[in-house]
């Protein structure tokens, strides 16, 4: 068959055997491959890779073509001896592509003793298996009869890598705990649920890059058992944060740190802390490290203002604003100066609550309302809605009277103050 990739070894390499990491087909990803002692020049050997469809995250495997160059020193004549190379075979005068840099994260893949030899006539087409003979008739009536040889099916069987030792071992969960704990630093500093909604999606895609890694290293004996269930506690903990990103979509999680407490809660946290404490209990005198990311499990908080506590203010007039939160959600009002980004006036109003603010200087402002459950000092962290009255009001100050005005923000009919939704990522505060 031809081969995908050409592999350059040393006349030493071939005869002891040896490793190399290779870059394979279709994106070029880094795998150590060992070639086991006696390779030829010519040889072809098939390995089994480990594949995640990028389209449905499905995992299966593939099977890649990779042929054996052997480099002969410099003024010798190659004992090649060999058929001339099938079509589509790279062969002995054939650059083989630049290997790129590879990452620590490397998978070593076992590969088969089985080498099939790349030859003339080295895959003989199954049409003839089964049968010796070829029987035809001449002109003159005689039968003749050709006789051929038949095919032989080769097959290569692959052998498993050698164990890590231990200290090798925890190098490689080391190396994933430390690349999943920077994911959940990103998640625990969102502060809107568009910006959590990304991390989690972000923090699932380190969880199946990671999870790959691991599948594709053997632990030590002792460990057999346990890495496996690791792995595929890594994998569940990918599906829950699938389902905390739709939680920050549905503004139900609304910050990083609510988003940290759902995942801590979730079953597959529990499962993967079993994994891990069995991972530990494996080897006695290894004794395991992993999951220093995973956040120990967190109870809902529910912080709140006092009534009519102003998170700012700037005042020097002597305009009025009286508002009845009609509602049982806590809320916060903004007061934004035309022209402006930032709050004039920003107050926190608890659920079926009032309050009267004074002093506001003249001017035109627009109202800006988020509510929600949970504030944490700058937001609400759970169950947050933001919107804004779509009419300003505008404050006017003269020598013998002021504006004063009311809102009331439980919605009625008969109402005269409609409101519109607003994108978090754009609201003042």
């Amino acid at each position: 068959m031809p081969a995908e990739v050409v592999v350059d070894l040393t006349a030493a390499e071939a005869a002891a055997g040896t490793a190399k990491t290779v870059a394979v087909p279709p994106d070029g990803t880094p795998v150590m491959i060992y070639f086991p002692p006696g390779a030829r020049d010519g040889m072809v050997q098939n390995v089994e890779l480990p594949w995640v469809d990028p389209a449905t995250g499905a995992t299966s495997r593939r099977t890649v073509a990779v042929a054996i160059r052997v480099v002969a020193p410099a003024g010798a004549v190659p004992p090649y001896g060999t058929p001339p190379p099938a079509p589509g075979y790279l062969g002995a005068g054939y650059a083989a592509p630049q290997q790129r840099r590879f990452s620590q994260r490397a998978k070593v893949v076992a590969v088969a003793l089985g080498i099939v030899l790349v030859g003339g006539i080295c895959l003989v087409p199954t049409l003839f298996r089964g049968s010796n003979a070829d029987t035809t008739k001449n002109a003159a009536g005689d039968v003749t009869t050709t006789t051929t040889t038949p095919a032989t099916e080769v097959t290569t069987t692959a052998a498993a890598a050698p164990p890590l030792d231990p200290a090798a071992f925890q190098s490689s969960l080391d190396a994933a705990d430390k690349e999943l704990a920077a994911a959940l630093g990103n998640l625990r500093k969102a502060s809107t649920p568009r910006a959590v909604s990304g991390a989690a999606d972000a923090f699932a895609q380190a969880v199946q890059t990671q999870a790959s890694a691991l599948s594709g290293v053997t632990a030590p004996a002792a460990a057999t058992a346990a890495h496996s269930d690791l792995v595929s506690a890594l994998s569940a903990l990918e599906s829950e944060l699938t389902s905390v990103s739709s939680s920050a979509d549905s503004r139900s999680v609304c910050t990083g740190g609510s988003a940290s407490a759902a995942l801590s809660r979730a079953d597959a946290a529990a499962d993967l802390r079993s994994a891990i404490t069995a991972l530990a209990a494996a080897d006695p005198a290894a004794k395991y490290r992993f999951g220093s990311f995973l956040p120990a499990v967190t109870k809902d908080q529910n912080r709140r203002k006092a009534n009519g506590t102003y998170l700012s203010r700037t005042t020097g007039g002597s305009g009025e604003l009286k508002i009845d939160n009609g509602n049982n959600v806590d809320t916060v009002i903004n007061l934004v100066k035309s022209g402006s980004k930032k709050p004039s006036v920003s107050v926190y109003i608890r659920g079926n609550k009032k309050v009267t603010t004074g002093r506001i200087k003249d001017g035109t402002y627009q109202v800006f309302m988020s509510s929600g459950t949970d504030w944490d000092g700058k937001r609400f962290s759970r169950d947050c809605q933001f919107s804004k009255f779509d009419s300003p009001l505008k404050f006017t100050t003269t020598s013998r009277q002021y504006t004063i005005w009311e809102l009331s923000l439980k919605v009625r009919l008969g109402g005269n103050a409609s409101s519109s939704e607003v994108d978090p990522d754009s609201f003042p505060s």
